[in-house]
């Protein structure tokens, strides 16, 4: 007993040594805990929470209600650009030495950035739906073709050091690009009728839930309610409203709603209007007040004709939307007038869901450059390789462009299909940002299961 009672607190005491030195790094620096690891304890000492998360894992899908998909697909993609701004290359060669005013130092010496674009993609998704409720997860793996990229990172290499490395076999291939794209769980909570009113809470694209051909790109994390009525002969109507977060830790918060007439008076006419509000008149975390960069409250009034199968043969549809941002005021970037109008304009034709089917998708684009965040641009967008603001450098950004895509799949197998892109785009105003010139081509197979 006696030696019991004197090696327990050894041991003990052994543990905590360790673990204070995994949380002090070789330089003798402590490294905070990570937000990760605070969150697990919270929820673990709940126990009730543990002990339910842990009970569905010892349960039979049958036995659960519900149903589980698996779903999922693989792609391989090549991407060829080129891009000029101000009359410079933004791709290529001699991309590794251009100089961007305020951006870079003599001296600096940045990666050159290719005009072509290897990728190799996966996407894992799961569903589960019961009576009244469903989630769904994906997890989305997009990693830069190549050999294993070398750790030694080349932009923090000054000259002499870039000189010790110059025989080094480099590659540019990764493994860590993992993503959580979509993770959000729902619940009915009325269904009457022809009528139905849904929640659904956790994280996905703004385009998952609401339309647009040139907005939406953020992914956002909050809740969402749902309501749709089928009104017979007078129109499908769909509402949805959003709130999500955009920076917790200034309490910067936005919300988004949508409103949709569709098929009005059986003639295949929709109209749908949303707004979203991203303006927050207060200081972001850098403490300065009411940034330019946060001023967008954005109107979108778009409207579509389904044509007839019998006109053409293949489900088409013409369709069209104008945008306007309602916060955008004048600054010394957009040399003091307000840039905050975009319009979009399109035809797609046909549908993929088996083998030897097919479908086409053209649309041009006119973007201000203050229509739309930066970060929210889902279009074609100016090329900005090195993704710099146009609040830091006024030729940046990813708005302030007109141009036109092109958009092909076809499917070979009832799996397989490829599909073909081209773009073109150059500056909306070159007052702004000066003169743009880019174009893409990609290419791409993907393999759905």
């Amino acid at each position: 007993m006696k030696f019991w009672k004197y090696l327990l607190p050894c041991a003990l005491a052994a543990c905590s040594y360790t673990a204070s030195m995994q949380a002090i790094g070789l330089g003798g620096q402590e490294i905070p805990n990570d937000y990760s690891t605070t969150k697990e304890e919270r929820e673990t000492d709940l126990r009730a929470l543990t002990d339910f998360v842990k009970s569905k894992g010892q349960v039979s899908l049958q036995e659960k209600g519900g149903a589980m998909m698996l779903s999922g697909d693989v792609r391989t993609e090549w991407d060829y650009m080129h891009a000029t701004t101000h009359g410079k290359r933004q791709r290529g060669k001699k991309t590794s030495r251009l100089f961007y005013p305020g951006e870079m130092t003599k001296g600096t010496f940045h990666e050159p950035i290719s005009r072509n674009e290897f990728n190799i993609e996966a996407n894992l998704i799961f569903d589960y739906r019961a009576d009244r409720s469903w989630a769904k997860i994906q997890l989305q793996f997009d990693n830069p073709a190549g050999i294993r990229e070398n750790r030694v990172q080349v932009d923090s290499l000054d000259k002499h050091e870039r000189h010790k490395f110059k025989n080094v076999m480099w590659g540019s291939g990764k493994l860590s690009n993992i993503a959580l794209r979509k993770a959000y769980m729902g619940y009915t909570v009325l269904e009457m009728g022809t009528s139905r009113f849904d929640v659904e809470i956790g994280r996905r694209r703004l385009i998952d839930v609401f339309d647009s051909k040139v907005e939406f790109h953020n992914i956002y994390d909050g809740i969402t309610l749902k309501y749709a009525n089928s009104f017979e002969g007078i129109a499908d109507i769909q509402a949805k409203v959003a709130g999500f977060v955009i920076d917790y830790t200034v309490n910067h918060f936005g919300w988004v709603g949508e409103l949709d007439f569709l098929n009005l008076a059986d003639e295949g006419v929709d109209f749908k209007y949303s707004f979203i509000h991203w303006n927050k008149n207060g200081v972001n975390r850098l403490n300065h007040h009411h940034p330019h960069g946060n001023r967008y409250n954005i109107s979108q009034w778009l409207l579509a004709y389904n044509l007839s199968p019998d006109l053409l043969h293949y489900k088409s549809q013409i369709y069209g939307a104008y945008l306007h941002n309602h916060a955008a005021v004048s600054t010394h970037v957009t040399h003091h007038h307000k840039n905050a109008n975009a319009w979009y304009a399109g035809f797609r034709m046909g549908e993929v869901k088996k083998q030897n089917d097919w479908a086409f998708d053209a649309s041009y684009q006119w973007v201000n450059a203050q229509a739309i965040p930066e970060s929210d641009v889902s279009g074609i967008g100016r090329d900005n390789p090195r993704a710099i603001s146009m609040y830091r450098i006024r030729s940046g950004g990813f708005a302030n462009y007109k141009g036109y895509e092109f958009n092909g799949l076809y499917a070979l197998t009832d799996n397989l299909t490829f599909n073909a892109i081209f773009q073109r785009v150059h500056q909306c105003s070159a007052s702004v940002g000066g003169k743009h010139r880019s174009y893409m081509i990609e290419l791409a197979a993907i393999y759905a299961f």
